[in-house]
């Protein structure tokens, strides 16, 4: 038995399908369903069932899991604390944070900080899930949550703030109170077709249409005039064709954190990084809160 082979399985058992798990481990499908197979080969056991819902694990595959997830918890630490004392400036920094972020608002930052040290590398994995420090799934996170987990170090950076925003073409209609009575918000999915909160009261006549679940795409959507788009500030400011809808609101709808592994307090790579996007996001702390905007008047 390989740690890789436990690898693959822990993944299977807690993502609940092939194809799920391997997106998680970065490889193609058949690769995770061929080490299964092997991997069961090799026990004389059947450890999952093959349903149309997915695999679900065995009665077998309940005991290995527990054991397997202990070494991994084992390895894992080792693991960081060899890497919490390398004290070099080179090598890869693993950074998880929301597609919106990445997008024309830290990349600038990202590409400075590889010019300043060129010797390191940056991995980006732009994803609205809490990766795993503990497992080393990433060794930097930007979140968007109220509270970070326990075990992680780090700090709140900004309130992220929303505004509504109109395509920029249709800004000479807005002085028109039946056109504006008529127009529709951008839905999310069907669970979240309406906003709701301060900026909903205010544009209550609003009905909705359509169902864009990516925040990007809901910008475009916006430029080309679909409908109202309920956007973070940051994104929303930064992007040319949309407008800040008129008379200006915005509310606080998530915290900003940064976030890493206590075992990674004396990586110098990690720290260094840190402290650099730290200052860097602390200067656009106004953009990120709904404070810097354009007025029409």
């Amino acid at each position: 038995m390989n740690w890789d082979d436990l690898k693959f399985f822990l993944t299977v058992c807690r993502t609940g399908s092939i194809r799920a798990a391997a997106q998680s481990l970065g490889v193609n499908h058949a690769t995770v369903s061929r080490r299964i197979n092997n991997f069961e080969e090799s026990l004389g056991e059947r450890l999952f069932e093959r349903t149309a819902q997915g695999y679900v694990p065995t009665a077998a595959a309940d005991d290995i899991f527990k054991e397997a997830s202990n070494l991994e918890e084992r390895l894992n630490a080792v693991e960081r604390r060899v890497a919490g004392k390398d004290a070099t400036l080179r090598g890869d920094i693993k950074i998880t944070l929301p597609d919106m972020f990445a997008q024309g608002f830290l990349m600038t930052d990202f590409a400075e900080f590889c010019r300043l040290y060129p010797e390191i590398e940056l991995e980006i994995i732009d994803s609205t899930r809490a990766f795993n420090l503990a497992n080393r799934e990433a060794d930097v996170a930007f979140r968007l949550c109220d509270e970070p987990p326990e075990y992680l170090v780090g700090r709140k950076l900004a309130n992220v703030h929303r505004a509504c925003y109109i395509s920029s073409a249709l800004v000479p209609k807005l002085e028109d109170s039946t056109w504006m009575a008529a127009q529709n918000w951008l839905g999310w999915t069907d669970k979240l077709r309406r906003p709701i909160g301060v900026l909903a009261r205010e544009y209550s006549s609003f009905s909705s249409r359509h169902k864009i679940l990516s925040g990007s795409l809901q910008a475009e959507a916006c430029k080309q005039g679909l409908g109202i788009a309920l956007l973070p500030c940051f994104y929303g400011e930064n992007m040319d064709g949309i407008t800040r809808l008129p008379p200006y609101l915005s509310e606080h709808k998530y915290d900003f954190w940064i976030l890493s592994h206590p075992d990674l307090r004396k990586n110098a790579k990690v720290q260094t990084f840190v402290r650099f996007m730290t200052e860097r996001i602390l200067a656009k702390r106004a953009l990120i809160e709904g404070e810097v905007f354009q007025r029409l008047d």
